[in-house]
Parts: C-alpha cells; sequence; structure tokens
C-alpha cells in the first residue's frame, strides 16, 4: 500500500514568526555587563513598552554583541537600532540618525548612562523620536 505525499496528516501547527524590527547594539558581550548595566538596560525596555508601545519589550529585541557598530554585519535587517558603546566619528549621540533604511540611535554605554542623569533624559528624547516618528 503507497500513501501519496498529500494524503499524510501533520499535527504540527503553523506559525507566523514576526521579524525582529528592533536591535540593541552592545559594545561590550552580555556575559560581561554588570547587574547595574542589565538593569538599566531592563529600565529603558519597560519604559519604552509603557510609554510608547507594548511591543517594546525587552522580549521583542535582539540583543548582539558587536565591538564596534557595523549595520552590514547584522544577519536580519532591523527597523531601528539602539547602540550603547564608545563614540562613532561624525556621529552624535541622542540624535535620530538615518542610514539604508534603518533608524537608529547612538548612545554611550550603559555603564556611563547609569550616572548620568542628564544623559537618560537625553536618550529617552531620542528614542521617542525614533520610535513615535
Amino acid at each position: 500500500m503507497s500513501i501519496a505525499l498529500t494524503d499524510q496528516i501533520f499535527t504540527e501547527e503553523l506559525y507566523r514568526i514576526k521579524p525582529v524590527r528592533t536591535t540593541v547594539i552592545l559594545t561590550k558581550a552580555w556575559h560581561e555587563l554588570g547587574y547595574d548595566e542589565k538593569a538599566q538596560l531592563q529600565k529603558i525596555s519597560d519604559a519604552l513598552k509603557q510609554r510608547i508601545s507594548p511591543r517594546l519589550s525587552i522580549d521583542a529585541f535582539s540583543v548582539i554583541h558587536q565591538p564596534a557598530l557595523d549595520i552590514s554585519q547584522l544577519a536580519n535587517q532591523p527597523k531601528e537600532v539602539i547602540y550603547f558603546g564608545a563614540p562613532i566619528r561624525g556621529l552624535n549621540y541622542y540624535e535620530l540618525i538615518e542610514a539604508n533604511h534603518v533608524r537608529m540611535v547612538l548612545s554611550e554605554s550603559l555603564a556611563n548612562l547609569i550616572l548620568n542623569d542628564q544623559s537618560r533624559q537625553k536618550l529617552w528624547k531620542a528614542l521617542q523620536q525614533l520610535f513615535t516618528a
């Protein structure tokens, strides 16, 4: 008895996986981050989720490590990028930047951000522009 491929029944369900829209790039590897740095990133995500959109939770972000910012090396092209790390020549922190259909905001490292209330306020304004414009 032969069974045609069209006669087979599969019990698996199909799911549509939405692509990651937002990528967070850290110049420090995740396992090297201190508790305070991870907590700071969680606070930023919580604020975005509560005040701008429920889709902006840390679970919905792709968090990756890059020693230096290089958008071309990303496997999936995100719509938004948030970068935490060393300054990049010619680019300013806390300004909305658009390049190759990617909108991004650059920030100092999470460790430095924790210590600087004025920088956190600038980052918040830039993130509002990133996600509401």
